[in-house]
């Protein structure tokens, strides 16, 4: 018995791996959890029929739902369940992006989609966890809630911007494509949601380039040597970045500010969590600093070969 439930976790495990565009950028939190389980709703969504639209949509009600419950912070029970329909929200955000690959249902428009489910997952939460302590702190709290949020969504988005340039240089698939510019961006259809998503799009790839200190020439040269001289700049470009995404992953990536949003709520504390969030925003400049130092490393060394 313990012998067939080893194999069959192998086999999962295996099956995770393929659903995985590069090893590499995944966080351990995500193989061993996230997608995981999130394999499993994706086969369940396979065999009703479900789009990944479809499981991204059923995932933003739930995230909502327990975003609202993070209110009731008097009520632990009610925060309880809020943080498991969280987590489950995340579970199907993994889930989504393995049944579109599973699927062959990839898309830009998709992966947008994906991202703005995301972010709506964690202003609910954001608005009903600080919406409990108006009483206690006034109207002022919402500004602490506003500088948070914003703090998180460029964290998020730095984040998001190393991780794709990893996947897009060292493992080679477009998924992992960003503009070197916001005018290289335009919209995936007609359509009034094309549209409404365009721009979505255009804001937040905008704040991505804005917000790193790697420029457009950098990132060309990067694809050019990438292209040309791949036996040289994959090992040393994971070399000087696989830690990097350790970090940035700490300081922006989502499963940092769920999981450690569900604590300070199932104590009682959202507010604390705002506070810590925008404080840890300080690390942003000590690591973009590191960051400029290895990328300028990077170049000088294949540049002179």
């Amino acid at each position: 018995m313990l012998g067939y439930l080893r194999r069959r976790y192998k086999q999962h495990l295996d099956e995770v791996h393929s659903t995985i565009k590069l090893i590499d950028v995944e966080e351990r939190y995500d193989i061993y959890f996230s997608r995981f389980y999130g394999l499993y709703f994706a086969k369940i969504a396979r065999w009703f029929r479900l789009t990944p639209t479809h499981v991204s949509l059923i995932s933003l009600v739930i995230g909502i739902a327990g975003g609202v419950l993070f209110y009731f912070q008097d009520q632990f029970y009610l925060v309880l369940i809020g943080s498991l329909l969280v987590i489950w929200a995340g579970v199907l955000d993994s889930a989504d992006g393995q049944l579109a690959r599973m699927t062959g249902q990839s898309s830009e428009l998709g992966r947008q989609i994906d991202g703005l489910i995301d972010n709506l997952v964690f202003i609910s939460c954001y608005i009903g966890g600080t919406l409990y302590f108006i009483p206690e702190y006034g109207y002022w709290i919402l500004i602490l809630m506003v500088a948070s949020g914003v703090a998180h969504s460029y964290k998020a988005g730095l984040y998001e911007f190393y991780k794709s340039e990893y996947i897009y240089l060292v493992g080679k698939s477009k998924a992992g494509y960003i503009p070197l510019t916001k005018d290289e961006i335009k919209p995936t259809g007609d359509k009034w949601h094309h549209k409404v998503m365009h721009y979505i799009n255009l804001d937040y790839t905008g704040k991505q380039i804005s917000s790193t200190t790697r420029t457009p020439e950098e990132r060309k040269k990067m694809r050019e040597l990438a292209v040309n001289n791949p036996k040289e700049f994959d090992p040393l470009y994971g070399k000087l970045n696989f830690k990097m995404l350790f970090w940035w992953a700490w300081l922006g990536g989502s499963n940092t500010h769920r999981n450690t949003s569900i604590l300070f709520v199932l104590m009682g504390r959202f507010d604390l969590f705002l506070a810590l969030s925008l404080i840890w925003t300080v690390g942003y400049w000590p690591l973009n600093l590191k960051q400029r130092k290895y990328d300028k490393e990077l170049l000088r060394k294949l540049s002179s070969n």
